[in-house]
């Protein structure tokens, strides 16, 4: 059980240490004087911005997701790592199809790796609410 938690404890905190990080850079970015500029003065400008920040944010996931994946096969669950990144989307994403499924008492993992999935992603719309709030200029 121990084990398990350590486990567990390391993707939650190396994810959340990814989305946080990226978050801030990425409204440090959006708040750069002439990135706000310009998404503010022109459309092309805010669809730019936008744009980077969506793009941004799934590769903090995409990041994320490869993380749990390598945890499921450093644990011998899958036998390559396209299963694996699979699975792990799946999860992440919260998903939950069932096809596929760890062994005992590894299956623990992908309900955990769900409620992380959640928790990142709703930081990911505290960021795109950001950087909405600067091209609207309610935000500094």
């Amino acid at each position: 059980m121990f084990k398990l938690l350590l486990v567990a404890g390391g993707g939650f905190v190396s994810n959340f240490a990814i989305q946080i990080a990226a978050g801030v850079l990425i409204v440090r970015m959006v708040n750069g004087p002439g990135t706000r500029w310009l998404a503010r003065k022109r459309l092309s400008g805010a669809i730019k911005t936008l744009s980077a920040v969506s793009f941004s944010l799934l590769l903090t996931f995409f990041i994320q997701i490869a993380i749990w994946a390598g945890i499921f096969r450093a644990l011998h669950q899958f036998d390559d790592m396209e299963t694996a990144v699979y699975h792990s989307a799946v999860n992440f994403a919260t998903l939950g199809y069932g096809d596929i499924v760890m062994q005992a008492p590894w299956r623990i993992l992908g309900p955990l790796e769900a409620i992380c999935g959640n928790l990142t992603l709703g930081i990911a719309v505290g960021v795109l609410v950001s950087a909405l709030r600067v091209i609207q200029g309610t935000e500094h």
